[in-house]
C-alpha cells in the first residue's frame, strides 16, 4: 500500500512516519509493506496523486488552506481512493465529505492507525476501477460505464462518453483497446473502433447500433461477442 500524508505540522509528519513503519513491519506477512510519502503542502501532493492508495490529511497551520481544500483538489483530480481526515485543531467530522472519506483523531494512536488502514483496504476493494486517458495538457480519469465507444480518424481518436461529451486524443483504437483489456465489456468491431457492449441498442446483419444512433460494421469473428454483450444488457 502506498500512503500519502499531507500535514503542515512537521512533528506530526515525523510521528506518523514512525507509526507507519511499525505498522508496516507488523503487516509484512499479511497485507504487505506500507510505503509513505510526506508532504508539507498540497501543491506537491497534487503533482501525481493517482499513484497513492490512501491519503492522510490535516492542514490547519497554513493560512487560507485546510484539509477540506485538499480533499476538494483531490476530487477535482479524479481521486476516489480512501482519504483519512486527521482531526486536530479542526474537527473535520462536522463537515460534509464524499463517501471515501473517514476520520482519525490526533494524536494518532498505533491501534487506531491500524484500524484506519483496515478500513481503507476495504474501501479500496470496493472502489470502481478508473481508466486513465492522457489528453494533450492533462490526464482524465473515467470509469468503464463512462465510455460508450471510440472512433479513430487519421492520427486522432474520439472517445464518446455517455454524458454526451467527447475526449479527443492523439492515439489509435487498438492502443485504447489494449488498455481496456481488463474490462470484458469492451470489444473492437474493426481496427478503427472500440465499443462498450452495455450501450448496444440494436443488432443487424454484421452491424451494431449504439446508443445515440451511431452504427458500426462488425467483423464475422466479433459478431458472436456483440450478440453476447447485447443479451447480457438486454435480458429478455
Amino acid at each position: 500500500m502506498h500512503i500519502a500524508l499531507c500535514d503542515d505540522n512537521v512533528a506530526d509528519r515525523k510521528q506518523f512516519e514512525r507509526l507507519v513503519k511499525r505498522e508496516s513491519d507488523r503487516r509484512a506477512a499479511t497485507s504487505g509493506t506500507l510505503f509513505v510519502d510526506s508532504f508539507g503542502n498540497f501543491d506537491s501532493l497534487l503533482t501525481n496523486p493517482m499513484q497513492y492508495d490512501v491519503f492522510y490529511i490535516d492542514m490547519c497551520k497554513t493560512p487560507g488552506i485546510t484539509g477540506t481544500d485538499v480533499v476538494s483538489a483531490l476530487s477535482d483530480k479524479g481521486v476516489n481512493a480512501p482519504i483519512v481526515m486527521c482531526c486536530s485543531d479542526i474537527n473535520y467530522r462536522e463537515q460534509s465529505f464524499p463517501e471515501n472519506v473517514i476520520f482519525l483523531d490526533k494524536p494518532i494512536k498505533a491501534e487506531e492507525l491500524s484500524v484506519s488502514i483496515d478500513h481503507a483496504l476495504k474501501i479500496m476493494e470496493q472502489a470502481v476501477p478508473l481508466i486513465e486517458i492522457r489528453v494533450e495538457k492533462e490526464t482524465r480519469y473515467v470509469t468503464e460505464p463512462d465510455i460508450m465507444y471510440a472512433v479513430e480518424h487519421g492520427r486522432m481518436l474520439d472517445i464518446f462518453l455517455q454524458d454526451g461529451s467527447i475526449i479527443t486524443i492523439l492515439d489509435n483504437a487498438q492502443n485504447l483497446f489494449s488498455q481496456l483489456e481488463n474490462f470484458p465489456v469492451f470489444f473492437s468491431p474493426g481496427r478503427k473502433a472500440v465499443l462498450n457492449g452495455r450501450y448496444i441498442e440494436a443488432l443487424g446483419f454484421y452491424r451494431v447500433t449504439m446508443r445515440g444512433g451511431k452504427s458500426f460494421r462488425v467483423s464475422h469473428d466479433c459478431m458472436a461477442y456483440a450478440k453476447k454483450m447485447y443479451n447480457e444488457f438486454h435480458p429478455s
